[in-house]
């Protein structure tokens, strides 16, 4: 039941916020890139709950040491990156595979910086 809560109390609250922008009671909008919302009644406030509830209920809601947590999983990490000094691309890899993919993609940013020269040198 833990793990069904925290979604249905979140819905009901979006719910319960809607219906208050439709009565009238509340306002929504996004500040840069944060959604907010302003509201004065009874629809708002039981929104506004329900959905803190749910993430205070998803936040309790994990058992503190499941049987799985104490086993040791080996994963094989294979990692990579490029460093461009000027034109120069220098990669690094603790695999093939992924430094093959790695060189491809280095290819391929060489070109588009050398065609962006191109352009650039020989406007049409």
């Amino acid at each position: 039941m833990g793990n069904k809560l925290p979604p249905f109390l979140f819905i009901a609250g979006i719910i319960l916020l809607i219906l208050a922008m439709i009565k009238g009671e509340g306002k929504a909008g996004i500040f840069i890139i944060f959604p907010f919302f302003a509201g004065s009644g009874i629809l708002s406030i039981a929104g506004i709950l329900l959905i803190f509830l749910s993430f205070v209920i998803f936040f309790f809601s994990f058992p503190s040491s499941p049987k799985y947590w104490n086993e040791e999983i080996k994963v094989e990490k294979k990692t990579g990156g490029i460093i461009f000094i000027g034109p120069i691309p220098i990669i690094f890899s603790s695999d093939y595979s992924i430094a093959k993919i790695l060189f491809i993609l280095a290819s391929v940013a060489i070109f588009f910086i050398l065609l962006l020269l191109i352009m650039q040198l020989f406007p049409s």
